[in-house]
């Protein structure tokens, strides 16, 4: 899919535009403050239907306004479709495609693959491993729809079994009340968990060869998971889904003491560490800022390359001032 024309009506600071871009790409060129980066995050609405900088869809809305909207015309090679992106302050968000509504947002998410960059990643994805994981969360959902459907199944399991924890007065009655929720915190749990690693592991030689075409080989990037323990993606090997499952099962019975004085499930694949590691040295500590953004380009670019495979189709490349703050000899 090619983005050929973006109507916002309103979005962000812009009341109402229209932009028609070729099928090969554009830059756009304006002012600091402008919208630029609005833009931007307007068509990756249009492609995982929700903001890409992780804020409420109210904060899209413009100042004392109610709603926004996102059209945009596609190109799939033979012909041209209308996708439409609505949000109503109090009602929600719907997409429409050709026209027809769309049964969920997430639907999204196959028909119009993005990859989006831009400088404000680089201090949160490297340095918080909850972005992190956003962002491999979000790269897998886009190639598999099956897994967007467990990790949405796994957050509303762990908003119910987090319920628990907060009303239980007791380890005797924790266990009783926990246990229909941990079998499912496990199954789905061991799912998502081998889902990732499986992606990992394919994903780490592309991450590496990006890489090192922007350090000039300097130093070499890994990257490692760790859930229960950390896991060796050269090692050729994958846990299985029942491995990781019963893994999980001992971790949710070890924590339970602390789980009832917090009120929080401490483990599973919501608390998994994700971490970048330049010649074996943790990029998070010891890493530069020019080193830590060669990270994320690399990332971004290991994206399309993953992307494409999967679903057959070039990824639209979103770059949002990417060479800023890089050093000298790594542009």
């Amino acid at each position: 899919m090619h983005i050929r024309k973006l109507i916002l009506q309103p979005f962000r600071n812009f009341s109402h535009t229209e932009l028609k871009l070729r099928d090969e790409g554009a830059i756009i060129i304006a002012p600091n403050a402008s919208g630029k980066s609005n833009i931007l995050e307007a068509i990756s609405f249009l492609s995982i239907g929700k903001s890409v900088r992780g804020v409420r869809d109210r904060e899209a809305v413009p100042h004392e306004g109610k709603h926004f909207e996102i059209r945009a015309i596609l190109y799939d090679g033979q012909r041209e479709h209308e996708l439409r992106l609505c949000y109503v302050h109090g009602k929600g968000k719907q997409a429409f495609l050709d026209g027809a509504a769309l049964d969920r947002i997430s639907d999204l998410l196959s028909m119009f693959p993005t990859v989006h960059f831009c400088p404000e990643d680089v201090a949160l994805v490297l340095r918080f491993t909850a972005q992190r994981r956003r962002l491999l969360d979000i790269l897998i959902s886009q190639a598999d729809g099956e897994y967007l459907y467990n990790l949405q199944r796994f957050q509303r399991i762990i908003a119910q079994r987090n319920q628990c924890l907060k009303s239980s007065k007791s380890i005797i009655d924790l266990a009783r009340e926990l246990e229909p929720w941990d079998s499912q915190v496990t199954k789905i749990g061991g799912l998502i968990r081998r889902k990732r690693i499986e992606v990992l592991v394919e994903f780490q030689p592309l991450l590496a060869s990006f890489y090192e075409r922007f350090s000039t080989a300097r130093e070499k990037l890994s990257v490692t998971y760790c859930g229960t323990s950390p896991v060796d993606l050269h090692e050729g090997r994958i846990p299985t889904e029942a491995e990781l499952a019963l893994e999980l099962g001992d971790d949710l019975v070890r924590a339970n003491k602390k789980e009832l004085q917090s009120g929080y499930t401490q483990c599973g694949p919501h608390r998994d560490i994700i971490s970048f590691a330049l010649d074996g040295e943790p990029a998070d500590r010891f890493a530069s800022q020019g080193q830590h953004k060669s990270i994320l380009i690399s990332w971004k670019m290991s994206e399309l390359r993953f992307l494409e495979t999967e679903s057959g189709q070039q990824p639209t490349l979103l770059l949002d001032d990417a060479f800023s703050e890089l050093d000298a000899d790594r542009g």
